[in-house]
């Protein structure tokens, strides 16, 4: 008897012609066969649409005929992952193997072009399914994975961000993708984190921005980049006007990292964030970045933790409040900032009207500078900090006190992250019991038809 899910056809077998189990099709490599459409979806019917796109990067007329003589699949029917463990038993029962051989000369094929075909037909499914946003992290794509991704989204006009992270896609990879979005106008967020790129690759990337104008938000962190690989990519940015967001975190960046970041900052009119945070830019390398804010009028969110900044670089940063009026959000998490650091950053706040946010935590810093820090708030009148991280930190009276004026004049102001002498967090305002809140919720919206029974009534029984 007929299995009731082979009557439903998948939206791959649309494309292929019914031909007899066995018979090679000449369309395709000579190891396929085409099995016809009544069978149930198999991993094997799968891999042979794959082969199809692979041989369009053979110089086979035919391919494009056929492409055309098949519409775009419509159809919200998806395609679950072949090395999910976890699948549906009835998706397992689906993908049988039928042809062990065929399945292992498809497989050799796509190695030898460095394409994973699971990953190609998790990337097909979302494709055909009209997507929007392409999440492919850790799928092994490789550098010519990469290139098939890009070629396919070349005509595509759906998806707007994509995830390429963590693939080893490497520069030829990353040419790949800065080609396709020299010529896409829809994609505004893109993730090429842990790829190894390195100067042609961010060459290229520099390059699609001088013509791109709807990337909003780049993520390369994670690429092991140098100052050499920067160089020309920040003198891009000088000139860009509409990438917002910039991810360049966890990378090697140094002093001259740093003049190269500093003479982009201060000439970009587009950038809101910048993440320079786990890199090595030491006092120096922020020096040359505090010049560059003192001239910024844009740059809302700056990070940069875990970059050696000691309390010369926090002097830097210091001087640069005083002048800039844009950046509400400044972390410094995480550095060997000390009290003596700490007490110039202060004095930068006391004439800093913009700062909202503060991350200073995980430094040198004891109760001396976080008291310092508190009373320059309250020496300003028109500061807009609501929010201080100072962690590991030991609370005393002292601060207690600066807190409590601080909260009396700004309801909203919040000192996060420090701790009690036998080193637990301490909370200004104890969080309260989740069920006493459940409770009064149900209490207040009348939530009492369905036999419910309050807490209280439940603690009487008891």
């Amino acid at each position: 008897m007929r299995s009731s899910r082979a009557k439903n056809k998948h939206p791959f077998f649309s494309i292929f012609p019914r031909i007899k189990i066995g018979k090679k099709s000449k369309r395709w490599a000579e190891e396929v066969y085409v099995f016809p459409q009544s069978r149930a979806v198999s991993e094997t019917n799968l891999l042979i649409h794959l082969n199809r796109i692979l041989d369009s990067y053979d110089d086979d007329p035919k391919v494009d005929s056929v492409i055309a003589e098949n519409a775009t699949l419509k159809t919200a029917k998806k395609i679950h992952r072949l090395d999910r463990k976890d699948r549906h038993q009835d998706v397992q029962d689906a993908c049988q193997v039928h042809d062990v051989s065929l399945k292992e000369s498809f497989l050799k094929s796509c190695e030898q072009l460095g394409i994973p075909p699971l990953a190609m037909t998790y990337f097909l499914d979302r494709v055909a399914a009209g997507e929007t946003e392409l999440i492919m992290r850790n799928l092994g794509l490789g550098p010519t994975g990469a290139v098939a991704v890009a070629d396919a989204l070349s005509r595509n006009r759906s998806v707007t961000r994509l995830d390429l992270s963590l693939n080893n896609i490497q520069n030829k990879g990353a040419t790949a993708v800065a080609k396709l979005l020299e010529a896409n106008s829809l994609m505004t967020n893109l993730n090429l984190s842990e790829n190894k790129i390195s100067k042609d690759g961010t060459d290229a990337l520099g390059n699609m921005l001088t013509v791109n104008d709807s990337l909003a938000r780049l993520d390369i962190s994670r690429n092991g980049l140098t100052d050499d690989d920067i160089q020309f990519f920040s003198n891009v940015l000088q000139t860009e006007d509409f990438l917002s967001a910039l991810d360049l975190s966890h990378n090697s960046f140094g002093v001259t990292g740093g003049e190269h970041f500093g003479e982009m900052i201060g000439k970009n009119v587009s950038l809101r964030e910048l993440n320079l945070g786990w890199n090595r830019l030491g006092d120096l390398g922020v020096k040359h970045i505090c010049v560059g804010l003192k001239k910024n009028r844009t740059l809302e969110k700056l990070d940069l933790c875990w970059n050696e900044i000691s309390h010369e670089g926090a002097r830097y940063i210091a001087e640069s409040l005083e002048y800039n009026g844009k950046i509400t959000e400044l972390n410094l998490n995480n550095n060997r900032i000390t009290d003596r650091g700490m007490e110039k950053i202060a004095r930068g706040l006391e004439l800093n009207d913009t700062v909202q946010v503060i991350k200073i935590g995980y430094n040198l810093v004891t109760s001396e500078g976080a008291c310092a820090l508190l009373r320059s708030l309250l020496k300003n009148p028109g500061s807009a900090v609501e929010t201080v991280h100072v962690a590991e930190v030991e609370i005393n009276d002292v601060i207690k006190e600066l807190y409590l004026k601080l909260k009396t004049r700004k309801s909203r102001f919040r000192l996060l992250d420090l701790f009690t002498a036998s080193g637990d967090v301490y909370h200004f305002v104890q969080p309260q019991n989740p069920m006493i809140v459940l409770d009064a919720y149900l209490k207040r919206n009348k939530l009492t038809a369905y036999k419910y029974n309050s807490l209280e009534e439940v603690e009487e029984e008891d």
